[in-house]
């Protein structure tokens, strides 16, 4: 297999060249639970926040509304979460998980888990740290070019 020498990539490249392979990898891992990536992310975000419209979980993951619509239809057919009335306004349907929604997030934490073992190895507490900061740091900053050239 062809190698090129990494330390040429501008960092645009390297990104996306490590996003592609984890996700790849993640993805082999949720496939024994019959999940992909983007059904773990709404599983995990339900579990954060218990409750979300398709609305808020959209912008929390960041994809447009229609994007999420299919996955969301599928999840619930598949018994994963549940659509029900906002309490405060009839018009919003809330997205919550299911039991065996619930039942999963367990699953979705391991392969996280494994996934920083995997992606981390080699690296001390401390580059982890910093490395976990400077990722912070970077979706701020492209949330902040965002809002300006909006505004």
């Amino acid at each position: 297999m062809f190698q090129c020498d990494l330390n040429n990539v501008p960092v645009l490249g390297l990104i996306g060249m490590v996003s592609h392979r984890a996700m790849n990898t993640a993805k082999g891992m949720y496939q024994e639970f019959d999940l992909n990536r983007s059904q773990a992310s709404v599983l995990f975000m339900l579990h954060q926040r218990d409750s979300m419209s398709q609305k808020e979980l959209a912008a929390q993951l960041n994809v447009t509304a229609p994007s999420i619509t299919s996955m969301i239809q599928k999840m619930e057919r598949n018994k994963y979460i549940a659509r029900e009335p906002d309490q405060h306004d009839q018009r919003v349907m809330r997205l919550t998980l299911t039991e065996k929604g619930k039942s999963c997030i367990q699953a979705v934490k391991n392969v996280a888990d494994r996934m920083e073992q995997i992606l981390f190895e080699g690296m001390s507490l401390e580059e982890r740290l910093l490395f976990r900061r400077l990722m912070i740091q970077a979706d701020e900053n492209l949330d902040n070019y965002e809002r300006n050239k909006k505004a």
